[in-house]
């Protein structure tokens, strides 16, 4: 807490006064890096593979905590908009699907479903990263997300007042 205190306290450390507000493009690019990453898995050269990490997550809770921005950054809703969007792109892409005939643009849409389904799938692991790292620097039971145990998708469904899912 002296180390907490003394960096919040810092008038060298005013431009972290924000800092909860970079972490959503932060993870736009985090989720970029791992799928890249796990692509390359797949590939005969594997330079710059990886299947997995936490780091990041790991850093970003420590740094919330240091800061005590958690509430903060709860309050931008990032990882309920990001399942927002995957929905109505899921939606329109599924809507496309219906009225269209044409062969190759169906291929085109089961290859965007797919995709969307993994950025869902990324975006989910590191909220539950996320999640599971806040817990591990928590003091108290304040310091956790009211949703904790909920996943993205739930926690959209009870933002918006209990609409369904589907």
């Amino acid at each position: 807490q002296w180390y907490q205190r003394r960096v919040r306290g810092d008038p060298k450390n005013q431009h972290l006064k924000n800092f909860f507000m970079i972490i959503p493009p932060l993870t736009l690019n985090y989720v970029e890096q791992i799928m890249n990453g796990k692509e390359k898995i797949n590939k005969k050269n594997k330079i710059g593979a990886t299947f997995t990490d936490d780091g990041f997550s790991m850093g970003i809770a420590y740094i919330l905590k240091l800061l005590d921005q958690y509430s903060a950054f709860d309050s931008l809703h990032w990882f309920q908009s990001v399942n927002s969007k995957f929905n109505n792109e899921e939606k329109a892409v599924k809507d496309s699907r219906r009225r269209e005939t044409d062969v190759k643009l169906d291929q085109t849409n089961t290859l965007t479903m797919k995709r969307l389904d993994q950025y869902r799938q990324e975006f989910e692991l590191l909220y539950y990263s996320l999640s599971s790292a806040r817990i591990f620097f928590r003091t108290d039971l304040e310091d956790l997300p009211i949703e904790i145990n909920k996943s993205p998708v739930e926690a959209t469904v009870s933002s918006e007042g209990g609409a369904s899912a589907s």
